[in-house]
């Protein structure tokens, strides 16, 4: 084993900074240079960096974040942060590792400013708890909650494919049997998390990740309650065009404060269901037009920009994305139902849902539906599949 009396020659900033995050250990360090040519008390900080990372010590994120001089939070009770992965309105989230068991997990980073209050943070964990006990292929499970150092995270499975944004936005709209496929998908697993009492509030493109089986699941169920209304506070904020693509899809009650039930979720479904087959969002423009419009009239009819939706499909998103929530589907349940055509046969008997012969209009979907699930997989992963998924 390497020893400690080889140290002074690691002497250097950049290397300093690497033990205090805790990332890597003295031992490590003198193993990885004990045969390296490269002399870490002269060389340019960037090239040592690019060893340690060549040699898969420390990843690109922890690499730079460290030649900023950036040196804490890289480690969370038994949890490495390895990369960042997005920052949403509840928090950032991060790929970490459990340092033990090497397992690859995605580990939410929750807000001081919300977390400090002990009110909002009992309902929040309450819910995360009531989380963690949906088990569903459709939704991505809760793995862990914890507190460290004044931090408090939550814990869930790592989801490796691309969210369904970036899809549509490097690749355009869906094909309507593909949309409605996946978004049947999620409906399923919307009625196993609202059975357990939970609404997700945060329901959009962004949320919902492509696997490579070409099936898909939502993510950060139970992690969305300390979400504030959007009119909580009135910054500059409120006018940016990343603020509005955050809650482009939330239902026209939320977006006031008021009472939300499963109907909200079943609304931003809907949104969802547009954006997949339209490309666009319901509602353009920056948040408070699009808070407005929204109050004024539901989701269009996608048909409108996109003539190859067959009125069945239309009819469906417009009824999900209902302004009143009265006159939407009720439950996730009926929206299962209405969307059964795009369902395997088997699922639907195993969820007690009749099968029906589907419309005229939706059978020529379903038939192409029904080639798409008969296809093998892309033998290269997701992004393979996904060059198959737009039908222009």
């Amino acid at each position: 084993m390497a020893t400690h009396t080889q140290l002074p020659r690691l002497n250097s900033p950049f290397l300093s900074a690497v033990r205090k995050s805790g990332l890597l250990t003295p031992d490590d360090l003198v193993a990885v240079f004990a045969n390296a040519s490269l002399d870490p008390t002269t060389a340019e900080p960037l090239q040592v960096a690019a060893l340690l990372v060549r040699k898969k010590l420390l990843t690109k994120f922890q690499a730079m974040q460290l030649l900023n001089n950036r040196t804490q939070g890289f480690v969370l009770d038994k949890y490495k942060i390895l990369d960042g992965i997005r920052q949403d309105r509840v928090g950032m989230v991060f790929k970490a590792e459990h340092t033990t068991t090497k397992r690859t997990v995605a580990l939410k980073v929750l807000p001081c400013d919300r977390a400090s209050d002990p009110t909002i943070l009992k309902a929040f964990m309450d819910e995360v708890r009531g989380a963690a006990k949906v088990d569903h292929p459709a939704v991505a499970r809760i793995l862990d909650v914890g507190y460290w150092q004044g931090t408090h995270f939550v814990v869930s499975e790592f989801v490796p494919g691309p969210t369904l944004d970036k899809i549509v936005a490097e690749k355009g709209p869906l094909t309507p049997d593909v949309a409605a496929q996946l978004i049947a998908q999620v409906a399923v697993g919307l009625m196993h998390a609202h059975s357990c009492g939970l609404i997700h509030r945060d329901l959009k493109p962004g949320n919902l990740a492509l696997m490579p089986d070409r099936s898909v699941k939502l993510i950060d169920l139970g992690l969305t309650h300390m979400l504030e209304s959007p009119w909580a506070r009135v910054t500059k904020r409120i006018s940016t065009k990343e603020y509005a693509e955050e809650i482009a899809h939330i239902a026209p009650e939320q977006a006031w404060g008021c009472e939300m039930d499963c109907r909200s979720d079943v609304y931003s479904l809907g949104s969802t269901f547009y954006y997949l087959l339209t490309g666009q969002v319901p509602f353009p423009g920056l948040a408070p037009e699009m808070m407005a419009e929204r109050q004024i009239r539901g989701v269009p009819s996608p048909a409108e920009l996109r003539p190859k939706v067959s009125p069945e499909l239309a009819r469906i998103v417009m009824k999900m994305g209902a302004k009143d929530p009265h006159t939407r589907y009720q439950t996730a349940r009926e929206v299962v139902q209405a969307l059964q055509a795009w369902l395997p046969l088997a699922q639907c008997r195993a969820l007690g849902i009749s099968v029906e012969a589907p419309s005229p209009g939706a059978q020529e979907d379903s038939r192409t539906h029904a080639a798409v699930k008969s296809a093998k997989p892309a033998k290269k992963g997701v992004l393979a599949f996904v060059r198959g998924l737009f039908g222009r």
